[in-house]
């Protein structure tokens, strides 16, 4: 999407970091800070009454100007277009709160997002209480405490009832959660608020493409295109859908839109890449890939290309081409100096290896993502993601090593990690963990008993369980 987000590792996140669909929950590396972006959008309105809407503090029109037309670009995903807007904005009044925040979720890098994150947490008790929530509530998530964020976002809608965005960013906690029912209701009530909410209906539809009811998310995602049918983000969105049905010709024309909209939505270009592997067109997909890095503007964003030609290696059976990939994007982080995107493919790495046999390399793999994140300065919540994944990884080494003690003694060790947050996501990947544990040692009933109480949009799990199931 073009901003910046934490890491937040599941396993096999190698791949699911390839797939490149919005608001998904199985692509792990990208949603702990993904239902926030909705949030950034809260605040003024032409029409709004300040009673019943977040107000927006700044000293400065021309700074609140430019924030309000770098909201409408973020609305549609125009990231790297939102990000200069916001920048003026800061440079207009340097103690705008809510453009720092907002700023933060449009970086290029994890010392780009911590700057200005750290800058609108220290400038939130000067800013309106409806910000201080806000602001509280981005700093619980980030910190691996969503039911904390939940808590002061509820408290936001009841503060502000009629603010459209506020339910917005609501559902958009909950359905990071996968409290699916939940997130729709905040949906339909920002719908109700305002009828003419385009956003609104592209968070509907991805809420209904986590509950399966795919008819429901694509006439939100029709209705998404009838309210702008001039803009690229609806396109893309709907295509997403027909990603995941299988439809991958209607999904590669409606990316084309897409991108016939807005030559500059990357995004759609990169995702023709991935439906095409989908459908086993490896060398089409990498040259739709290398097309989509060419057209990046941010070395992370190249980055991610990379990372995505990675993954259709490891989708076509090619590990060696897709380690030689990983190894590749490894080069380009460290020289843009984006430490924490070095750290995360090192980890990515320790997967493939793991999947593949290679256990002293997997092994080597994890050593060098512990050396990179002992000499960064990443945020400590960030680091505290990584040590409980490097647990799940020695556990599943030591598990295909036939050390089922040392594997069981590990999963300990997460669970005793992961109950110190308050985070429901971390409980499904720790039962994903003991159930593969428990389907290396042979013990299928207990495998399927975890699994089935893991994540359920991870097709690896899935398939480990029907595996089980035939034993």
């Amino acid at each position: 999407m073009g901003f910046f987000v934490s890491p937040h590792l599941s396993l096999h996140s190698a791949v699911n970091a390839t797939k490149g669909n919005k608001n998904m929950k199985n692509i792990r590396i990208t949603t702990l800070l993904l239902g926030f972006m909705f949030v950034l959008h809260a605040g003024f309105s032409a029409k709004a009454n300040l009673k019943d809407e977040i107000p927006i503090t700044t000293n400065s029109e021309e700074a609140r100007k430019l924030f309000l037309e770098g909201r409408e670009l973020l609305d549609d995903i125009r990231s790297d277009e939102a990000r200069e807007l916001f920048q003026k904005a800061i440079d207009q009044d340097p103690d705008f709160a809510q453009a720092h925040l907002s700023r933060a979720f449009t970086s290029i890098s994890n010392a780009d997002f911590q700057e200005h994150f750290d800058k609108a947490v220290a400038l939130a008790p000067n800013a309106s209480e409806g910000e201080r929530l806000m602001i509280e509530a981005v700093r619980a998530n980030v910190d691996n405490n969503p039911v904390k964020a939940a808590e002061l976002y509820e408290q936001l809608v009841e503060k502000f009832p009629n603010d459209k965005r506020a339910y917005q960013a609501l559902g958009g906690i909950y359905s990071d959660q996968d409290k699916d029912d939940i997130a729709i209701a905040q949906y339909i009530k920002a719908i109700e608020i305002d009828k003419n909410f385009a956003s609104a209906y592209n968070s509907l539809g991805y809420a209904y493409i986590q509950k399966k009811e795919f008819e429901k998310s694509e006439e939100a995602f029709k209705n998404y295109i009838r309210l702008i049918p001039d803009k690229a983000n609806p396109h893309d969105s709907i295509a997403d859908l027909y990603t995941i049905m299988g439809r991958h010709e209607d999904a590669i024309e409606h990316f084309k839109k897409a991108m016939e909209l807005n030559p500059k939505f990357v995004m759609s270009q990169r995702k023709i890449g991935t439906n095409l592997v989908f459908t086993g067109k490896y060398d089409e997909g990498r040259d739709a890939y290398s097309k989509a890095m060419e057209m990046e503007s941010t070395p992370n964003a190249k980055v991610t290309g990379m990372n995505e030609i990675a993954g259709s290696y490891i989708y076509e059976g090619n590990f060696k081409k897709a380690l030689a990939a990983f190894d590749e994007s490894i080069r380009m982080a460290q020289k843009a100096g984006l430490s924490l995107r070095v750290a995360g493919i090192h980890s990515q790495k320790c997967y493939v290896h793991i999947e593949s046999g290679y256990l002293v390399k997997a092994e080597e793999s994890l050593a060098e993502c512990n050396k990179t994140l002992k000499a960064s300065d990443i945020r400590q919540s960030f680091k505290e993601n990584f040590a409980k994944n490097a647990l799940v990884q020695e556990a599943l080494i030591a598990a295909k090593r036939g050390d089922f003690e040392t594997a069981m003694a590990k999963a300990d060790e997460h669970l005793a990690k992961i109950q110190l947050d308050n985070n429901p996501n971390e409980v499904e990947d720790h039962h994903n963990l003991i159930g593969l544990i428990q389907f290396e040692k042979g013990d299928h009933s207990k495998a399927i008993e975890h699994l089935n109480k893991g994540d359920q949009e991870d097709p690896y799990i899935l398939y480990h369980i029907a595996v089980s199931e035939s034993r």
